[in-house]
C-alpha cells in the first residue's frame, strides 16, 4: 500500500530539528505547502517551540489560505492554527488578526451549511488585543454583534484582556443589554468580575435575581470563579437567603469551587451542623475535590462530628 503523501509529510515534520538553518528551510516549505494540514501542523510546532523567525513566513501562509477559503482551507484548519501561533508569538501586525475577525467560511454539513471561521474569529480577538493596534476595542465592536455565540465569547475575553476604562464600559453596555446564549451571559460576569473586582460584585449579584435561571445560575458560578472574598461574603448571605432547593445547591456548587478560605469553612461547617439535607448538599458540592486528601479529610471530619 502506497503512504499517503500528506501523512508522510505531517510525520516528518516531528523530526525536523528545531532552532537551526536546516529546520528553518523545512518548516518554511512546509508552510508553502498545499495541504492546509501539513501547514497547520507546521504552524502548531512552530508556535510551540516559540520559533519567531518563522513569523513572517507564517503571516504569509495565512494570507495565502484565507484568500480562497474552503478551497485551500477546509474547515480553517491552517488558518487557525496559524493564528493561534501568532498568539503565541507575540506577533504584533495587526492585519492578520483583523483579516481573521472577518473572515466567514461557510462549509456544507449534515444540515444547514455551518460557519468553520467561528473559532478563528475569536483567536484573532485576542491577537488583536495582545496587539499595539490603537483602534482594538472598536474593532471588537463588531465581532460582539456576532451571529455565532462562541465568537462573542471571544470578542468578551479580548476586550477583558485590553483593560481599562472604555473595556469595561463596554462590558457593562453588553451585560446590560443582554444575550440570548448564557454562555455569552456568563463570559460577561466573569470579565466585569476581572475588570472591576468589587466595584463589578453589585452588577454581578443583580444577575443572579434574573427570573431566566440560566442567567440566574452563570451569575451565581462567576461569583465562586472570581475566587474575590467579597463575592464569597456575598454568597454566604445569599444563602441564608435563599429556599429554593436548585437556587441553594448553585450556590454551594459556586463556594466551593472558589476554594476561598472562608467559603471552604461555610460548606464544612453546613456538614457539622445543618440540617441532615443541607448537610447532604454542602457534601455534594465539596466532592469535586475528591482528589484534594486534606480536603477530602476535612469533609470526613466533618461527616464524622454529627456523629
Amino acid at each position: 500500500m502506497k503512504n499517503d503523501p500528506i501523512e508522510s509529510a505531517i510525520a516528518r515534520l516531528d523530526e525536523v530539528p528545531l532552532h537551526t538553518p536546516e529546520g528553518k528551510a523545512a518548516f518554511q516549505k512546509a508552510l508553502a505547502a498545499k495541504s492546509n494540514l501539513v501547514v497547520a501542523k507546521a504552524a502548531r510546532i512552530a508556535g510551540g517551540a516559540q520559533w519567531l523567525d518563522l513569523t513572517r513566513d507564517l503571516a504569509t501562509a495565512f494570507d495565502r489560505m484565507i484568500a480562497k477559503g474552503a478551497a485551500t482551507d477546509k474547515a480553517c484548519a491552517a488558518t487557525i492554527a496559524i493564528a493561534r501561533a501568532l498568539v503565541q508569538l507575540d506577533f504584533d501586525s495587526p492585519d492578520v488578526f483583523l483579516r481573521g475577525m472577518k473572515h466567514v467560511q461557510m462549509e456544507g454539513s449534515w444540515g444547514p451549511p455551518v460557519d468553520a471561521a467561528v473559532e478563528l474569529r475569536a483567536i484573532c480577538a485576542m491577537g488583536l488585543a495582545n496587539s499595539t493596534y490603537p483602534h482594538k476595542l472598536r474593532e471588537m465592536v463588531t465581532l460582539l454583534a456576532d451571529k455565532e455565540w462562541q465568537a462573542r465569547v471571544g470578542a468578551i475575553r479580548a476586550i477583558a484582556v485590553v483593560g481599562g476604562e472604555s473595556a469595561s464600559l463596554l462590558l457593562r453596555f453588553k451585560t446590560l443589554s443582554g444575550d440570548k446564549d448564557p454562555e455569552v451571559m456568563a463570559e460577561c460576569f466573569s470579565a466585569i468580575l476581572i475588570l472591576e473586582g468589587s466595584e463589578g460584585v453589585p452588577l454581578v449579584a443583580g444577575f443572579a435575581a434574573s427570573p431566566d435561571p440560566e442567567v440566574s445560575e452563570a451569575a451565581i458560578l462567576a461569583m465562586g470563579a472570581s475566587r474575590r472574598a467579597d463575592a464569597v461574603a456575598w454568597l454566604i448571605e445569599e444563602f441564608s437567603r435563599s429556599v429554593a432547593l436548585p437556587r441553594r445547591k448553585c450556590i454551594l456548587l459556586s463556594l466551593s469551587t472558589s476554594r476561598v478560605e472562608t467559603g471552604i469553612a461555610f460548606l464544612l461547617d453546613l456538614i457539622r451542623e445543618g440540617g441532615s439535607a443541607t448537610a447532604t448538599l454542602a457534601t455534594d458540592a465539596l466532592s469535586i475535590h475528591a482528589r484534594d486528601e486534606k480536603l477530602a479529610a476535612d469533609v470526613a471530619e466533618a461527616i464524622h462530628s454529627r456523629g
